[in-house]
């Protein structure tokens, strides 16, 4: 396992890398292809989800967890929220809106995601909003973000129907890292990201060859 900590963007926020993640990771493809039952769990992921071993989500916060609390300045215990098998299966002509934009997962600075890449394909982005400046979306300042965000929508129309790869005219891409096989990236889900994929992506819902992951959330819990 080798690491590194990129500060990304004007707001200098923390990315972890870490290469050769685990040892396990061609076992854990085969166990996402003996799933059954993917399903779509969220609104803006565009594919769909099942529940990874919870073993995995406990070794991987077991082996990482100073680590991460080191890199993030975070104190108190790190709980798994959530922990998923994740498939891109969506086409891009089948995006919803708020698909085709830059995302974050919550306001609050407490919750880290963990993106492990179980494939070689497309990777994640980090954005910054033009007008506003916001690259980390703070529990303050979320419903103006958002607001901001559908008026100019409402002013220059829908994005397209595609996957954000790069600038867009209210975007700016602040960061790429490539989807490397057993590749972990750690980051706050505060942070304006988004799923990178080639043009002309054809969807592949085989977890063996598709645009697999394993989705875990953490949340630290601070001590009373």
């Amino acid at each position: 396992m080798q690491h590194r900590v990129d500060y990304i963007g004007n707001g200098r926020a923390p990315v972890l890398v870490i290469d050769n993640a685990r040892p396990d990771a061609q076992a854990l493809i085969e166990v996402a292809a003996a799933r059954t039952d993917y399903s779509v769990r969220s609104l803006y992921y565009p594919g769909v989800r099942s529940s990874a071993p919870p073993e995995y989500a406990h070794s991987t916060v077991t082996r990482l967890r100073d680590l991460i609390r080191t890199t993030f300045d975070l104190a108190g215990e790190l709980v798994i929220t959530d922990s998923t098998f994740s498939l891109v299966v969506t086409p891009p002509d089948k995006l919803l809106p708020f698909q085709r934009v830059p995302h974050f997962d919550s306001a609050d600075q407490n919750r880290i995601a963990v993106l492990h890449y179980l494939c070689d394909l497309g990777g994640t982005s980090f954005y910054r909003h033009r007008s506003t400046g916001t690259e980390i979306v703070t529990a303050d300042m979320q419903e103006r973000y958002m607001r901001s965000v559908n008026a100019e929508v409402r002013t220059v129309g829908m994005p397209p129907a595609q996957y954000v790869d790069g600038d867009t005219p209210l975007f700016e891409r602040i960061a790429r890292y490539d989807a490397v096989f057993n590749r972990m990236l750690v980051y706050r889900g505060s942070m304006l990201h988004s799923v990178n994929v080639a043009r002309g992506f054809v969807p592949d819902a085989n977890p063996r060859t598709g645009r697999l992951s394993i989705n875990t959330f953490l949340a630290a819990k601070m001590q009373a």
